[in-house]
Parts: C-alpha cells; structure tokens; sequence
C-alpha cells in the first residue's frame, strides 16, 4: 500500500511538473504573440520545450503568421499596383482630353471650314485614342483578376493570324512594312479563348506599327510562335522591363499608348498557362510565345 503511494506520488509530481512545463511554455509563446501582434513584428515564434505538441503549436502558429505575411504583401503589392494604374492612366486619359478641348476651341475661333475638318478630324482620332485606353483599362482589370476563368476551345491559330493581319493592311502599307507569315504547321491547333488571342495579336501588331522599323515577321516551329520585327536605336530599350506596366522608352513614347499594350500581352498568355519572353539581337526584337 505504502509502495503505491509512492508510485502515485512520482506519477503525480511528474505530471504536474509537464503540466507546468506546457503552461509555461503556452505563456511564453502568448507573450510572443502580443509582441508580435502590438509592434507587427516578423519574427519566428520560438519555444524551447521538448513536448511535441507544443513543437507542432510553434510549427502552425509560424507557418499562420507566414501566411498572413504573404497575404498582407500581395495586397500591399496590390494596392501600389493600382495606384501606379490609376496614375498613368489618368495622365493617358488627361492628353487627349486636353487636347480636344483646344481643338473644340480653334473650331469656336475660326471660320474656315477646311480648317474646321481638320480639327474634327483630329478630334475623332483622339476619341479613338480614349477609348483604345479605355478598352487597354477595363481589359486589364478584366483578365488581373484571380476569379476570372478563361472559356477556351479549340482553335486553329494560323488563319486567324492571317485575319487580324488583313484588318492592319493599311497600316503596314503606311509604315512600309510587308509583313511575313510562315508557319511549319498551318492548322495547328490550340486550346484558347479566341477573343483572348485576337487581342494579342492585336496588341503585339500595334507594337510592332508603333515602335518598329522595316520588316515584321511572324514565325511558328514546333508550337513555338515568334514575332519579329525590326526596332530603331535597340540599345534604349530595356527587354527586361518590356511586359511591365506603362513601360515606355523615352525615345518611342507616344501620346496615344497607354504602356498596357505588351502587359495584357503577357497576362493572356499567362491565363492559357504558356510562356513568353523577349531578346533583341542586334536590331531585331523577338517575342516568343510557348504555346506548348
């Protein structure tokens, strides 16, 4: 009777001693808690017990918090990302609006009717101007979004090259340019939301209207597909920063480019979970898209 005591007695003192153990323990990573949560500190919760249930409390509580860090960043990200939209577009939106203004003004002023259509004239392309940026705007909150999910279907990607080029006919007759379309496998097919490409390639042909020099080729090998056109003083753009948002060099800037044409470029491509990438060599750009 005697010896059952004492066992009761050890077991006793050791479970209260563990229990005391984790209660200090508990208390410890509590007051790690309130500091981390009072002075938003980043550290690792840290706790030198030996039980394994307070080692898995310390693993999910730091593993919660490195979540919670993830998420506050990319709404932080977010958030600059949308203010760096809202600024440059607003600046885009201001110059043909000024613009328009004036010529509203030399209209009201003048009484030649040649120099009257002139400015109508003008006019009517600055409002072409302000709703390209507006479609470039709502296209890319459209496609930014994390719960906008792509309709896709099977497409064959040569003939519809083929068709968006027809429409800038003219406009490669203007700039001089004779585009050239060769593809190894003309009905290749791709799984892709069809509106989706056809902004692409328009996006990718304005560029090249934009910015390029004398030649423009389009060129597909084994699913690869690279866009390809001759660019004037290469050494002032930045390939790196190509896709970024409002990305403009100097030199090329133009009133009517919004900087988003390239950027919802790459989220296409993004969406249909290809790649793309860019280089110049020598004089030439080239855009690649993995459509594998």
């Amino acid at each position: 009777m005697i010896l059952l005591c004492i066992i009761l007695s050890i077991i006793t003192i050791i479970c209260l001693t563990l229990l005391l153990s984790m209660l200090h323990d508990i208390k410890k990573i509590n007051e790690q808690i309130d500091y981390k949560n009072r002075h938003e500190s980043h550290f690792e919760i840290f706790t030198q017990s030996n039980q394994n249930q307070i080692k898995k409390l310390q693993n999910h509580l730091n593993a919660l918090y490195e979540e919670i860090q993830a998420i506050q960043e990319q709404a932080s990200k977010k958030e600059k990302e949308m203010q760096t939209l809202m600024s440059g577009i607003s600046h885009d939106i201001r110059t043909p609006l000024t613009s328009m203004q004036g010529y509203l003004k030399l209209i009201d002023e003048t009484k030649d009717e040649k120099e009257k259509k002139k400015y109508l004239k003008t006019i009517e392309y600055r409002l072409d101007t302000l709703k390209a940026i507006l479609e470039d705007l709502f296209l890319h909150s459209k496609i930014s979004d994390c719960d906008y999910k792509l309709q896709k279907e099977n497409i064959e990607i040569y003939p519809l090259i083929c068709k968006v080029m027809a429409s800038f006919y003219y406009d490669f007759e203007e700039k001089g340019i004779e585009p050239v379309i060769h593809f190894s496998n003309e009905h290749l097919q791709i799984l892709a939301n069809q509106d989706m490409i056809i902004r692409m390639i328009q996006n990718l042909i304005n560029n090249v209207l934009k910015h390029g020099k004398d030649s423009f080729e389009i060129r597909e090998e084994n699913g690869v597909i690279y866009f390809m056109n001759t660019i004037a003083q290469s050494d002032q753009i930045d390939v790196e920063s190509l896709f970024d948002r409002f990305y403009k060099n100097d030199h090329a800037r133009h009133s009517d480019s919004t900087g988003l044409g390239l950027s919802i470029v790459k989220e296409i491509v993004q969406k249909h979970n290809w790649k793309i990438d860019a280089i110049i060599e020598h004089d030439l750009l080239k855009i690649r898209i993995d459509m594998k």
